[in-house]
């Protein structure tokens, strides 16, 4: 005999696992799902005045129960309870149906197939609209053509309407979802959930998480028009969730409550300006709330609902445990051991205003990473040579001898020379003479050995004057031969880099 869970359980269990009802009686306004309050009270009286029918034995599901798992025996709507709460327990990805908007008129709608196609973007980029009676679409006129039909049958017969000629919806799985087969499970659910109706679907990976958007015609080909609304919305989840399990990808559709998480109700323009890094005027409100309620000194009510409603959900869980471990099947007892794991692990519940201020608080209290400290780029002066002339061992020798003996100095002994520090001229000569016979290229290896001549002949001439005994008393002279020689080498770089010489050296 199999597994069941006792008709309380059961009934808590579908109130955990169906979605809320947003309706009220006596709300007001033109939508046909709230019921007026004028027609509930007279069906009340009406209702009184027939016996009530004998109450089956059980065979039928309540409707809530339904809703949350199905229809069918007892059995069945069991084993698809269990399933939930197995695949909550160990938080299996949602399954994620989103209706984003609604296109009025032909041009709308055209507007609307060549976004989800990126008609226009390059044949590398453009995608084919997967259509209803199987084709793919990828020329504009075509798409032109569908979009006027859908747009002539929608206002056939009532061209006064003004409402929406086709409704479009997102359809996608977290980061890491295999993309061919989210399509295959997209077409799959689209042409069973609207078998009766046009609609067109593309696969964009563009993003992070895969997704397919779907675009249907409002009007099916009996002439109805459907307005979605949360039941119909948690239905499609269901549906698209199964065509995903059944193509190998794990996957589940179940309300916020369910898995622990307080509902966020966040628009997507808000979730697009936080991915942006800016502050969506939803939180600014929220935040200005909680300032409120604490300068008033009053714990925000919310709080309180959420924890009632929390604890109504750990209390299902735990009846749920409970009657699952007294399960004589190895498989039951492992599904309460992990639903009982998850209800250890819920996190505590959080209203929207108190986390808009934690998500601010958490964004200002990020390190702020400082951008890398580059090293400085050295350009290169247009007057250095392409040769190594030594010209600047001899500015730093220069600067050294300066700097340890004066010119007007008495002459030392090379003894007292080397014991004070400083080099005698004749050792100096000596080594910048070592230095420039170093420096100079090999015949054949520099790219122009005529300059690389002139300026060792300068070199050596210049050493041959340093050389000389009167040199040490008067270092300016030497100075000034070494800016001589650098503003003719730049003269000559200059004359290189006319244009009549092949544009400039690169």
């Amino acid at each position: 005999m199999s597994f069941r869970f006792s008709s309380g359980t059961m009934d808590s269990m579908a109130g955990v696992f169906a979605p809320p009802k947003k309706y009220r009686m006596g709300s007001g306004g033109s939508s046909a799902n709230g019921p007026k309050a004028g027609g509930t009270i007279l069906g009340m009286a009406v209702a009184s005045m027939f016996p009530k029918p004998a109450s089956s034995t059980g065979s039928h599901a309540s409707s809530q129960t339904k809703l949350a798992f199905g229809g069918g025996s007892h059995t069945r709507v069991n084993n698809r309870a269990v399933m939930a709460a197995e695949r909550t327990s160990r938080r299996v990805p949602e399954a994620v149906v989103r209706v984003t908007g609604g296109q009025h008129g032909g041009g709308h709608v055209l507007a609307n197939f060549a976004y989800i196609s990126r008609l226009g973007h390059g044949d590398e980029k453009e995608l084919g609209l997967e259509t209803s009676e199987g084709e793919i679409l990828r020329d504009g006129r075509e798409m032109q053509l569908l979009a006027k039909e859908w747009n002539d049958w929608e206002m056939d017969g009532d061209a006064r309407r003004k409402g929406a000629t086709s409704l479009s919806m997102i359809l996608s799985m977290p980061t890491g979802t295999d993309p061919e087969r989210l399509k295959g499970a997209a077409l799959d659910f689209a042409r069973e959930e609207f078998a009766n109706r046009s609609w067109v679907a593309s696969l964009h990976v563009d993003r992070d998480h895969p997704h397919v958007h779907l675009t249907i015609a409002r009007r099916d080909h009996d002439g109805r028009r459907f307005h979605p609304n949360r039941d119909d919305l948690f239905r499609w989840r269901q549906r698209f969730a199964e065509k995903l399990r059944n193509r190998g990808i794990e996957a589940n559709a179940t309300p916020a409550r369910a898995r622990g998480i307080d509902p966020k109700h966040e628009p997507i323009a808000a979730l697009k300006m936080r991915e942006k890094g800016q502050v969506p005027q939803i939180d600014k409100s929220r935040m200005a709330r909680v300032q409120r309620l604490r300068e008033q000194g009053v714990k925000d009510p919310v709080f309180a609902m959420l924890a009632s409603r929390q604890a109504a959900v750990r209390a299902t869980y735990t009846r749920s445990v409970t009657e699952l471990s007294a399960s004589p099947s190895a498989a039951d007892q492992l599904v309460a051991k992990s639903l009982e794991r998850f209800v250890e692990t819920m996190p505590p519940p959080e209203p929207n205003s108190v986390r808009a201020m934690r998500l601010v608080s958490e964004k200002d209290a990020e390190p702020v990473v400082a951008a890398p400290v580059r090293a400085p780029i050295r350009i290169p002066d247009v007057s250095a040579s392409r040769v190594d002339t030594g010209i600047d061992r001899l500015q730093a020798l220069h600067d050294r001898l300066t700097a340890t003996a004066a010119p007007d100095a008495p002459t030392k002994s090379p003894s007292d020379q080397r014991q004070r520090g400083v080099v005698p001229p004749d050792d100096v000569a000596t080594r910048i003479r070592e230095i420039v016979e170093k420096s100079r290229s090999a015949p054949g290896r520099d790219e122009d050995p005529d300059q690389a001549g002139t300026l060792s002949d300068r070199l050596r001439s210049i050493t041959e004057k340093i050389s000389g005994p009167a040199e040490l008393t008067d270092f300016t002279r030497a100075h000034e031969i070494i800016r001589q020689a650098e503003e003719r080498n730049r003269e000559r770089l200059d004359r290189d880099r006319t244009k009549d010489r092949d544009g400039p050296d690169r």
